[in-house]
């Protein structure tokens, strides 16, 4: 069930005063950061525990929430930041095992080979980008999350966001057209 702006607004001031207010919130927005926090560092266990941290920097922050301000985007830098804050405790972007790196969080293992290892590819080439285009990627393509809301987690304008995003699905195009892949969406979903 997706909450409407109107009752995020009402939920987020409830929050403010009550967690029960806040477990709404958390139970929709939950799925969706933890689906953005693996496919960032691509393990189980890191992801769940960064999701987890997320949520209880969000709940001890909601407070400090200004008005009008995307709650989804705000979840979205923080996580950002709890994933920046992983890789420099653990020093380098670690390699994920291959289950880990083939696996989505649904995991579909009735997938032909020849899928799997394009995924696996297409995974490692968004890997092997910068930062802050696999970062744009990923908010953008696999997060559906809207310019505005990008430009929010990243802390820029939306018309600078749009030349970002550009900048890397241009980037990334090149690097895949290199691989021989042509059909990313059939890859990353």
């Amino acid at each position: 069930m997706v909450i409407e702006p109107v009752e995020e607004a009402r939920l987020i001031e409830e929050a403010k005063r009550n967690a029960v207010a806040f477990a709404r919130l958390y139970d929709e927005y939950m799925p969706a950061v933890y689906g953005y926090v693996y496919r960032r560092v691509s393990i189980r266990d890191a992801a769940e525990d960064i999701t987890s941290s997320v949520f209880e920097k969000a709940m001890r922050g909601v407070g400090g929430l200004r008005e009008g301000a995307s709650f989804k985007g705000w979840l979205y830098r923080i996580a950002g930041n709890c994933i920046i804050d992983y890789y420099r405790a653990r020093g380098r972007h670690p390699e994920a095992e291959l289950e880990e790196a083939v696996a989505a969080p649904d995991d579909d293992s009735a997938r032909p080979i020849d899928e799997l290892e394009t995924r696996m590819a297409v995974m490692k080439l968004l890997d092997e980008l910068p930062e802050n285009h696999r970062e744009i990627l990923t908010l953008h393509y696999l997060e559906g999350l809207s310019v505005e809301e990008i430009a929010e987690v990243i802390g820029t304008r939306p018309q600078a966001c749009y030349m970002r995003i550009y900048r890397a699905t241009r980037a990334f195009s090149e690097e895949l057209a290199k691989k021989g892949i042509t059909r990313l969406d059939d890859y990353v979903a």
